[in-house]
């Protein structure tokens, strides 16, 4: 798939997450609340904005250490992650454990992707969307126009004391959530994805994790400057603007906002004379994420229209006239529908 659907989702695009073992002993207190009261009483805008404040600056400026497991469609994955925060420094490293080796180290914006085995290392800036556990940069106060806030229920996970939040959406365009908060820090250690009729679609957790410490950033900036060896690419993205590229918006999806707009090189297109380029505008309503990229249609690439899921994450690949758009995101099918089309090109 030429698409960068690495770069279009907060889950599965980073080298993920979660876990969904002992599902039902954890969310017992929570639906037993739900079943008693009616559901649970949205927590004032005040308050649910601290809430969300708080799990933001958490995972911003938090340093911590633990495995990450997702679970999603049948997919699970697990990765290793040291997130360091040292002054206005923050380092990253991502560790997959599961298939095919992969190593991502981050100082501030700036990406290292290496591939061990095939020698391949890519360096690029960091994508505008946000992963476990943080939440979108827009989260507050946009998420309180789409969700409302409550608070559940209190749990344990990985050994630690949480608080269960319940992110309610106010409209079928997007999917509810619910948030396991360390009641000593705020990080967010768990993140349940739940579909229309109530079932989890997907989850993303810490199955160990260690909140402080003092980790050294030489873990991540040491590998980031040896690549001796290897292939290195460096895919040129750029800031866009769609009406300058020559797109406007049809309509807007409701709750929906553009937060980024992006030009980059097509994935299998990288080191071409003249690679294919690649439009990705991404939007947000303060909690998920929608990707839109456009391409130019190629016969030899684009056989067919094509709609998948994988738990929460929806895609679409439809062509429109000349070009090929490819809408990915953790919402309803019937949202990235919404989102299909959205551009229309300027005569």
């Amino acid at each position: 798939m030429s698409v960068p659907f690495g770069q279009a989702r907060r889950g599965l695009g980073r080298i993920a997450l979660c876990v969904v073992i002992g599902l039902a002993p954890a969310l017992g207190p929570s639906r037993v609340l739900a079943q008693a009261t009616g559901g649970p009483a949205p927590l004032s805008a005040a308050d649910a904005g601290t809430w969300l404040g708080r799990l933001q600056q958490a995972a911003a400026n938090s340093s911590y250490q633990g495995t990450l497991m997702f679970s999603a469609g049948g997919v699970v994955s697990s990765s290793r992650v040291t997130h360091i925060c040292d002054g206005r420094q923050r380092y990253e490293r991502i560790e997959v454990l599961d298939g095919r080796a992969r190593l991502q180290y981050r100082h501030n914006e700036q990406m290292l992707t290496v591939w061990p085995a095939s020698k391949l290392a890519r360096v690029e800036q960091r994508d505008p969307v946000a992963e476990f556990p943080a939440l979108p940069a827009s989260a507050n106060p946009r998420a309180l126009e789409n969700y409302e806030l409550s608070l559940l229920a209190k749990d344990r996970i990985a050994g630690h004391d949480v608080d269960v939040l319940w992110l309610k959406p106010r409209d079928k365009h997007r999917f509810a959530q619910r948030l396991w908060s360390d009641r000593a820090t705020g990080l967010l250690l768990r993140n349940d994805v739940i579909g229309l009729g109530g079932e989890v679609l997907e989850s993303s957790a810490f199955t160990d994790v260690q909140i402080g410490g003092r980790p050294s950033p030489e873990a991540v900036l040491g590998p980031m400057k040896r690549l001796e060896g290897y292939r290195v690419q460096r895919p040129q993205a750029e800031r866009a603007q769609f009406e300058a590229e020559g797109w406007v918006l049809a309509r807007q999806v409701p709750g929906f906002g553009l937060v980024s707009c992006t030009k980059r090189p097509l994935d299998s297109a990288t080191d071409a004379d003249a690679p294919v380029q690649v439009l990705q505008s991404v939007f947000s309503d303060g909690i998920t994420h929608v990707s839109v990229f456009i391409e130019p249609f190629d016969a030899q690439r684009h056989k067919q229209a094509l709609g998948t899921s994988l738990g929460a994450t929806h895609s679409l690949m439809n062509r429109h006239g000349d070009w090929w758009f490819t809408v990915v995101g953790e919402v309803p099918m019937a949202t990235v529908q919404l989102f299909d089309g959205l551009f229309e090109r300027r005569h």
